[in-house]
C-alpha cells in the first residue's frame, strides 16, 4: 500500500498578512479540508483558527515593531521551517507568501507569487525593505521550485523574472462567511453609495476614484455617497489617506466620502450586498478578489482597464481608463442610472463566478503535487 504524499503548508504569516495572502491561506485551509485528495496528507504550520485577530505586528506605525517582526519572520523561514520539514519528513513545502527557505530541502518547494508589484512599483515600498524582501524571494527559489500564480497576466510578468521555473496559473475562489450580515455602525438612513474595499496603497488609485466621484456629484447626484472601506494605514504609511482628506476638505466633500477603516467580514458583506456599484480603480492587480465578491452579492462592477482585472471580470464588468477620472465618472453615470446595463452585468457576474470555484482551485493545486 502506497504511503500518502506529505505536504507542509507554511501559514506563519497569516496574522500579519495583508488581505490578499490572508485570503489565499484561508482558501487553502478551507479547500484542503473539504476537497482533499485521499492520497495527500496536509500539515499546517499553525492553527489559523486560533489566530483570527490582528497581530500586534500588523501594519504597525512603529518601525522598531516592524523590524522585530522581520527578524522573527527571517528566523522562522530560514531556521525553524527547514527543521520542521525534516522533522515531518514531508514531500512538498507550500509557501503562499513569496518567501521560501534558502537552504536545499528534501521536500520539493512550491512558492505562490501572487503578482510582481514588488518588482514593478518600487515607489510604493520602503527602499531598504524592498531590496531585502526581493533578495529573500530570489534566494529561496531554485531551478526546481514550482511557482504558482493567480492569473495569466501575472504569469507573463513572473516568467520574465524566473525564466527557468515552471509557472502554474491557478485562479482563486472566494469564501463567504455564513454569519448574518452585520450593519456597520456608520450606515444610517439607507443611503445610496458607491463602494471600494481594500488597502490605501498608491497603486489602488483611490484619489482618481474620489475625483471621479466629485464630477459625478456635480453632474448628476447630490445624494449618493462613496465608501472606501479597508485599512487606511498601509504598513505605517498613511500618505494616501492624508492626500484624499486634503482633496475632500478643499472640495467640501468630507461628509460625502466615508472611510471607516478595517471592518469585519460580515460588515463588508453587508456593504457589498447593498452597494449601488463596486469600483476597482487600481493601476495594477495580480487577480482581484473583490471582483468575485461583488459578483456573489449581485453588485455591478466598474474596473480599470489594466492588470488582471479584464481577465478575471471578463464581460461581466464595465471598464474605464485607469488614468481618466472623466472616463470613470461617465461610466459611473452609465452603470448607476441605466438599470438595463447594471442588471445585465449582475447576470453575467453570476455566470462568471462559476469559473472560480473553490473545488477547482484545490484540484488544480493538487495536480501540481501529483503530476
Amino acid at each position: 500500500m502506497n504511503s500518502k504524499i506529505k505536504v507542509f503548508v507554511d501559514v506563519f504569516c497569516y496574522k500579519t498578512s495583508a488581505a490578499g495572502i490572508k485570503t489565499y491561506i484561508d482558501q487553502l485551509n478551507h479547500g484542503f479540508k473539504n476537497y482533499q485528495n485521499k492520497n495527500i496528507e496536509y500539515i499546517f504550520s499553525h492553527n489559523i483558527l486560533k489566530n483570527t485577530k490582528h497581530s500586534f505586528y500588523f501594519n504597525s506605525n512603529y518601525r522598531f515593531v516592524r523590524l522585530v517582526y522581520h527578524l522573527h519572520y527571517f528566523l522562522w523561514k530560514q531556521i525553524v521551517l527547514p527543521i520542521k520539514t525534516y522533522f515531518y519528513n514531508v514531500d512538498y513545502l507550500i509557501c503562499p507568501d513569496f518567501v521560501l527557505p534558502f537552504c536545499k530541502l528534501n521536500a520539493k518547494k512550491i512558492c505562490v507569487i501572487h503578482d510582481t508589484l514588488f518588482w514593478d512599483y518600487p515607489e510604493s515600498y520602503n527602499y531598504l525593505w524592498r531590496k531585502y524582501f526581493l533578495k529573500m524571494i530570489s534566494l529561496g527559489i531554485d531551478d526546481f521550485t514550482e511557482i504558482v500564480t493567480t492569473s495569466n497576466y501575472s504569469k507573463s510578468k513572473i516568467n520574465r523574472i524566473f525564466q527557468k521555473n515552471n509557472i502554474h496559473v491557478n485562479y482563486q475562489s472566494i469564501l463567504i462567511s455564513n454569519k448574518l450580515l452585520t450593519t456597520p455602525i456608520f450606515y444610517k438612513n439607507n443611503f445610496k453609495y458607491i463602494l471600494h474595499v481594500g488597502s490605501f496603497e498608491i497603486r489602488k488609485n483611490l484619489l482618481l476614484l474620489v475625483k471621479a466621484f466629485k464630477i459625478l456629484k456635480e453632474k448628476k447626484d447630490t445624494n449618493i455617497k462613496l465608501i472606501l472601506a479597508g485599512n487606511n494605514n498601509f504598513f505605517g504609511n498613511s500618505s494616501v489617506k492624508n492626500n484624499i482628506n486634503l482633496f475632500l476638505k478643499k472640495n467640501k466633500l468630507l461628509n460625502e466620502v466615508i472611510m471607516p477603516g478595517y471592518l469585519s467580514d460580515s460588515e463588508v458583506s453587508f456593504l457589498y450586498a447593498n452597494a449601488t456599484t463596486y469600483v476597482f480603480p487600481s493601476i495594477d492587480e495580480g487577480f482581484g478578489i473583490p471582483v468575485l465578491e461583488a459578483f456573489y452579492f449581485n453588485c455591478p462592477i466598474l474596473c480599470s482597464n489594466t492588470g488582471a482585472l479584464k481577465e478575471v471580470a471578463g464581460d461581466a464588468a464595465l471598464f474605464f481608463d485607469k488614468n481618466s477620472c472623466i472616463d470613470l465618472s461617465e461610466k459611473l453615470i452609465k452603470i448607476i442610472y441605466n438599470e438595463q446595463i447594471s442588471h445585465s452585468l449582475i447576470l453575467k457576474g453570476k455566470n462568471r463566478l462559476n469559473t472560480f470555484s473553490l473545488e477547482k482551485f484545490i484540484k488544480n493545486f493538487e495536480n501540481i503535487i501529483t503530476d
